[in-house]
């Protein structure tokens, strides 16, 4: 029996990069598979230590010394991410990042870079989707993990995960680990993969009806 090619996962993070700070503090299996990050919020003096620990490839970006403004810092970003994407043989990336990915990243990586959007799409995409559901009086709010298209929050969608409207922002972004794990699990068990009509995970349960609140 052959040995199964390992599968290498990048992540493009914005921001704090929380969630991936909360992964690399739980030692996340995922880790063991990731072998690049590349943070377009330069800098994060305590990501980069901790993946440097981790023996992760580690790239920041600051569009400032760039000089870079508007759409340029989207085209940069997509044209660095599939240079490091080739250079370490990346095969998904999981995106917190803010800009809009473009051109030939996403012709080349189609359906293997997947974002997590915080709102059940395709309600509320784009920026600032929580306060836009808060604000829209939504009954239930949540996240979507779905494929990276050349729309804004249009991909296929992989998995979504629901709260009540009072939840806050930090708890509603925090049921992304639960769902990117479990993703992760999905890609190396060969359970991913995407038909005519969207993504179908290999004996999963589309039969299942749920309540909220739950039925007593």
């Amino acid at each position: 029996m052959k040995n199964k090619q390992k599968i290498n996962f990048a992540f493009y993070v914005s921001g704090g990069a929380s969630r991936l700070l909360k992964l690399i503090k739980k030692n996340s299996k995922i880790l063991d598979n990731t072998v690049l990050v590349v943070n377009d919020n330069a800098p994060n003096l305590k990501l980069k230590t901790l993946l440097i620990k981790k023996k992760i490839n580690y790239v920041e970006v600051n569009y400032e010394n760039l000089k870079l403004i508007a759409n340029e810092k989207n085209i940069y970003l997509s044209k660095l991410l599939l240079k490091k994407f080739t250079e370490h043989n990346i095969n998904y990336c999981f995106c917190f990042g803010r800009k809009i990915l473009t051109e030939d990243l996403l012709k080349k990586y189609k359906n293997k870079i997947i974002n997590f959007h915080p709102s059940i799409l395709p309600m509320f995409p784009g920026e600032k989707s929580i306060d836009k559901a808060k604000n829209n009086n939504a009954f239930l709010i949540g996240n979507t993990a779905h494929f990276v298209d050349s729309g804004v929050d249009t991909g296929p969608a992989i998995m979504q995960s629901i709260c009540y409207r009072d939840a806050t922002c930090e708890s509603i972004l925090d049921m992304q680990i639960p769902m990117i794990e479990q993703i992760y699990k999905w890609i190396v068990g060969d359970r991913l993969t995407i038909g005519k009509k969207g993504v179908i995970i290999k004996n999963a349960n589309y039969k299942q009806t749920v309540f909220f609140p739950n039925i007593e």
